[in-house]
């Protein structure tokens, strides 16, 4: 099922004015576009858990390892993963019980996937398939245009 411009824009709009967000599959190292991703959400007042399997989980939950371990929960996730990721992190997901889950997808081939969606969908979350919310946040940067 596809999605119309309409109700992407109020999804995009809803996604945008959450206050505690987390991003799924941030890396550590400083170019990692996930770090950059993050910090634009951080600058907007927005508070973002950074989630890596690989990560250990931390007192200041400033990151984790599973979207189970964020106490407490966070209102929404960004999925900002390569395609074999995907479903790691849909069922995180849907194991965390996340109400809305934006799959991104732009530049290259990326998370929002037949499968992810339809997954997503039956466990009752709300999904933004593809693009990516650096879009929407204004201003955007020149990378975006």
């Amino acid at each position: 099922m596809k999605v119309s411009e309409d109700r992407y824009e109020k999804l995009v709009q809803e996604f945008l004015s959450k206050k505690r967000i987390a991003l799924w599959g941030v890396e550590d190292a400083k170019r990692d576009p996930g770090q950059w991703v993050a910090d634009r959400f951080r600058k907007l007042g927005i508070q973002v858990i950074a989630v890596n399997p690989e990560f250990t989980d931390e007192a200041s939950q400033e990151r984790a390892s599973s979207l189970t371990k964020v106490d407490p929960p966070v209102e929404a996730v960004l999925v900002y993963v390569d395609r074999p990721q995907t479903m790691e992190a849909v069922n995180d997901c849907i194991a965390a019980r996340i109400p809305l889950v934006w799959l991104h997808d732009a530049l290259s081939p990326g998370a929002a996937i037949p499968e992810a969606i339809d997954k997503l969908r039956s466990a009752d979350c709300t999904v933004i398939p593809g693009l990516c919310p650096m879009l929407y946040l204004k201003p955007v940067d020149p990378a975006h245009f």
